[in-house]
Parts: C-alpha cells; sequence; structure tokens
C-alpha cells in the first residue's frame, strides 16, 4: 500500500467514527491526516523525480560508454596518442626511442634532393651513400663521419 493510500485509509476510519462528542478529537485528527497527505505527496513528487534521475544517468552512462568506445577506436586506428599515421610495432616503437640524433647525421641526396639519415660511424671514410630514396650512390659530405 502506498502512502497516499494508508493516509486515504486513516481518513475513513476518522470519518467512519462518531467525533461528535469530542470535536478536538477531531479537529486533531484532522490536521494529523492534513498533514499525513502532505507528505504522502510529497513523497509521491520526489519519487518521480528520483525515477526521471535514474533514467536521465542511465542515458548518461550509456553515452559516456559510446564516447569512450568512440575515442578507444579513434585511437587504435591512431595507433595511440603519440603516433604517426601508421600503426608500429612495439620492437619498432623501442628503436625509434633509443634513436640518438647525435650519433646519426641529415643529409640531402644530390640525386633526388630528399634528405635522410646516416650514421656516419657505420661508413669508411672513402665509402659512398645509398640513397633510400632513389637508390643511387654518392660521396659522403666532407667532414662528417
Amino acid at each position: 500500500m502506498s502512502a497516499r493510500e494508508k493516509v486515504a485509509y486513516l481518513k475513513g476510519l476518522i470519518d467512519g467514527q462518531n467525533l461528535a462528542d469530542a470535536p478536538d478529537k477531531e479537529k486533531f485528527y484532522a490536521a494529523l491526516v492534513d498533514a499525513m497527505d502532505s507528505i504522502a505527496q510529497a513523497y509521491e513528487e520526489h519519487e518521480q523525480v528520483h525515477q526521471e534521475l535514474d533514467e536521465y544517468l542511465e542515458q548518461l552512462e550509456e553515452d559516456v560508454s559510446t564516447l569512450e568506445d568512440d575515442v578507444d577506436s579513434l585511437l587504435d586506428d591512431d595507433g595511440n596518442e603519440d603516433s604517426c599515421c601508421h600503426h608500429h610495432s612495439d620492437d619498432e616503437m623501442d628503436e625509434y626511442e633509443d634513436f640518438d640524433e647525435e650519433e646519426y647525421s641529415s643529409v640531402t641526396c644530390p640525386h633526388c634532393g630528399k634528405d635522410f639519415y646516416y650514421e656516419p660511424s657505420a661508413y669508411d671514410d672513402d665509402e659512398d651513400l645509398l640513397c633510400p630514396h632513389c637508390g643511387k650512390p654518392f660521396k659522403q659530405p666532407d667532414g662528417e663521419e
């Protein structure tokens, strides 16, 4: 039985009793029932608001879950936040993280004009470099080792 139904039951009991000889009691019971009715009404309103908030919260949880899935999907598509436009294996990423620019020199191929890095210590002084872009050999720049 709901709070409103219980108050209505009490009101019926009071109305059914003959309280004509005790007008103070009738006034008291009427005020009590009126207060309880107000409480029951407020309770029902709060219950309705609570139910609406629960539904809203469930919808928000679904939306957040969808957003998390979308973000995860985007990160999976991009590799991760720190990656470039394609996927790298863990070994490739370890090699990249170990890359020390001081051990390598940048050079521009005189044939195709594209830049690339090479490790001077891996070549003899008179050994030609081979461009990874056009495949043509050329002499190492002077003063680079």
